[in-house]
């Protein structure tokens, strides 16, 4: 499975790649799902789903909301489910994902998807936050004590994940967190993409900035490298 992880404010330039990307990994354009639980309204739906029509043939908004009720039942989300090459989860805050995906069917569902190789899940600024073994759910660059951390969806293994990493200045919220919890991780610049296996193995980046890599080993140092787009394989 792949896991794809965007910093947030997606180009529609970088979101063609990322198209392109996936088409010869599925040696097919693949079909989109998006679960837009992050968002704080409703009627930003629409929105969202625009944005990515423009991008994939076949995209389709699945309801999942505390304020939507989108009466499917478990099984019928499960048809979805399979019906849908690539699974997204839109920005918004974190703490929403969290709160209505974890331990739902659809994370046990995606969590079984982890040793199928032609499967991706991603998300964008919160939706990204969400992938990792941790989540970060709030907190100032500039004031640890008020970081606040959980368990993320563990789609994307080994890793917490912070998104318009450059943009905010997110570099010492990271490495407190890489540091106090013993994990790597990966900041990701706005408009960039990171590609992952679900096993943390770094495939691909895409998009106009970098993703930056902190590295905890053993004896409690940290690594640091930043990678900006790769054209080949990694």
């Amino acid at each position: 499975m792949l896991v794809i992880a965007i910093g947030g404010n997606t180009s529609s330039r970088t979101a063609l790649k990322l198209r392109d990307y996936l088409t010869e990994y599925f040696s097919r354009e693949p079909s989109m799902l998006i679960i837009p639980t992050a968002t704080g309204d409703p009627a930003n739906f629409s929105e969202i789903q625009s944005f990515w029509a423009k991008i994939f043939k076949n995209v389709y908004i699945l309801p999942l909301h505390k304020k939507v009720n989108s009466f499917l039942s478990e099984g019928e989300l499960y048809n979805k489910l399979h019906n849908y090459d690539f699974v997204f989860f839109s920005g918004g805050d974190q703490k929403r994902i969290i709160q209505l995906i974890k331990g739902h069917s659809i994370h046990r569902f995606l969590l079984e998807k982890n040793s199928s190789s032609l499967f991706a899940v991603g998300g964008t600024s919160a939706g990204a936050a969400a992938l990792g073994d941790l989540c970060i759910l709030s907190g100032s660059p500039a004031r640890f004590e008020s970081i606040k951390i959980t368990s993320g969806l563990g789609l994307l293994k080994g890793y917490v994940v912070d998104q318009h990493f450059k943009e905010r200045k997110r570099f010492g919220r990271l490495i407190y967190v890489v540091l106090k919890r013993k994990i790597n991780g990966v900041g990701i610049d706005e408009d960039t993409a990171a590609i992952f296996r679900s096993d943390g193995d770094l495939l691909k980046i895409l998009g106009s900035g970098f993703a930056w890599f902190f590295e905890y080993d053993r004896d409690g140092r940290l690594g640091l490298c930043y990678k900006k787009e790769l054209e080949g394989e990694v």
